[in-house]
């Protein structure tokens, strides 16, 4: 009895230290999030709004636009924001200088187009001007025009199914991991998200506030953070929870409140601000006739590709990608062959952690960095592996292709209520799970 409450105490003192030393290396880490210096000079503001002018039988309607993307770029800092529903964006930026501020045309929603009489572009410089309060100031675009014609909703098609295509593959990379993870282990983890943002955090803290180094050199510190924090659930959390007999009820419920927890520390450090890499504030748009696209999207689209492929011929024909569908299939049988199955799974942490690491960072460049990046796309991941049939790495890459698809469709064919198209990914998993109940590529299961 000694000797296991000694064994007990030392065990408890070793799971102090770790969370020591975690804590100090986070205050080592947190002044590349939190860039005080550069925080203390941000106490200006641009406020822009964009208002549509729209001809009726009444005159010329003015309707707030929003999910239009602004770019402030200036000496001292580049900013990017994007319009709320009253048509206005904030930009934080220091107060010094001047900055250009520009509207996205390419951001306008389906059927709205910028006004022939109203620039894209508008000069705002501290010193001249409106000022709203102590710090702001206020520029306005006008889009719209009532000799405009009405664009068919048919010539959208093409750029939705563009931008559906990007979507689904970043969702993939995300939804790959945590299938495996629920695969190997039959753990459902609500934590995944943040492992996402702490890709895109650590790379933007690389990219703005530390070296400022370029994305792409970034970017492996950001997925190597993700795979590092994925292990280390695995080995100091749940590893020792299955030891125990932990339910995966009980788990579950865990990572509910480690992902919750998790997130606050990054709103406390990075704040609630929506940011961007340095490379990508005000991309040119290539166009392509029926569609246009940015270079930085390309890439994104390329690299996924690579990354999505590269995965699956990994698992169909490595002697370790064999053996991790082993494990899914059957961790005791697998084990009687001879394959470590803690070995094999903690490779799964590391893995999905790294593939949600680099979906974290090319979700990050698509639509800019902030604190719950994970968490708005944890949604869309669990529907893509459901889908795709529960546990099965090739189901979740096909349901994030379905998923991610239907959910730019809904804004082509709901384009008035943008905000809701996360709702279109949740119709479609209704649907799919009341036609085959076990995703596309799960094995049917007999009950009793």
């Amino acid at each position: 009895m000694g000797r296991q409450a000694e064994h007990r105490n030392s065990r408890r003192g070793r799971v102090a230290v770790r969370g020591f030393l975690a804590l100090v290396g986070l205050s080592f880490v947190a002044p590349l999030f939190s860039s005080p210096a550069s925080a203390a000079t941000d106490d200006g503001e641009i406020v822009a709004i964009v208002t549509e002018q729209r001809e009726t039988e009444d005159g010329v309607q003015k309707i707030p636009v929003a999910g239009v993307r602004i770019t402030a770029v200036g000496t001292a800092a580049s900013v990017e924001g994007v319009t709320d529903s009253s048509g206005t964006a904030s930009l934080k930026v220091p107060k010094q200088g001047s900055y250009k501020v520009t509207l996205d045309v390419a951001s306008l929603p389906a059927g709205v187009e910028a006004s022939p009489e109203s620039p894209t572009t508008i000069d705002v410089n501290f010193s001249t001007g409106v000022t709203i309060g102590s710090g702001a100031k206020s520029v306005r675009f006008f889009v719209g025009d009532a000799r405009r014609a009405v664009i068919n909703r048919w010539e959208l098609l093409p750029q939705t199914l563009i931008n559906g295509i990007k979507y689904s593959l970043i969702i993939a990379m995300c939804a790959i991991g945590l299938s495996l993870i629920y695969g190997t282990t039959g753990f459902t983890n609500f934590a995944h998200g943040e492992i996402v943002t702490i890709g895109a955090l650590v790379t933007f803290a690389l990219n703005q506030n530390g070296p400022r180094i370029h994305v792409l050199l970034a970017a492996p510190f950001g997925v190597a953070a993700s795979a590092l924090m994925a292990g280390g659930f695995e080995r100091q959390i749940w590893r020792p929870l299955r030891r125990r007999g932990t339910s995966l009820t009980s788990m579950t419920i865990v990572s509910i409140g480690l992902a919750i927890g998790i997130r606050y520390v990054y709103l406390f450090f990075f704040g609630g601000r929506n940011r961007r890499y340095r490379q990508f504030v005000g991309d040119p748009e290539i166009d392509f006739g029926p569609f246009g696209i940015t270079p930085r999207d390309i890439g994104i689209m390329v690299i996924s590709v690579i990354v999505v492929v590269g995965v699956s011929l990994f698992l169909m024909r490595a002697r370790l990608g064999k053996a991790i569908r082993a494990v899914a299939d059957n961790p005791d049988l697998a084990s009687t062959t001879g394959i470590n199955t803690n070995r094999i799974i903690l490779t799964v942490w590391l893995i999905g952690g790294g593939l949600a690491g680099l979906g974290g960072v090319m979700l990050g460049a698509a639509s800019g960095v902030q604190w719950d990046l994970g968490n708005i796309l944890l949604l869309l991941m669990f529907a893509a592996i459901t889908v795709g049939g529960l546990g099965n790495p090739f189901g979740a890459l096909l349901g994030a292709f379905v998923i991610g698809m239907f959910t730019e469709l809904w804004t082509w064919v709901f384009p008035n209520v943008v905000e809701l198209k996360t709702l279109g990914a949740l119709i479609t998993l209704v649907v799919i799970l009341l036609v085959r109940p076990q995703g596309f590529l799960g094995k049917k299961e007999r009950i009793g």
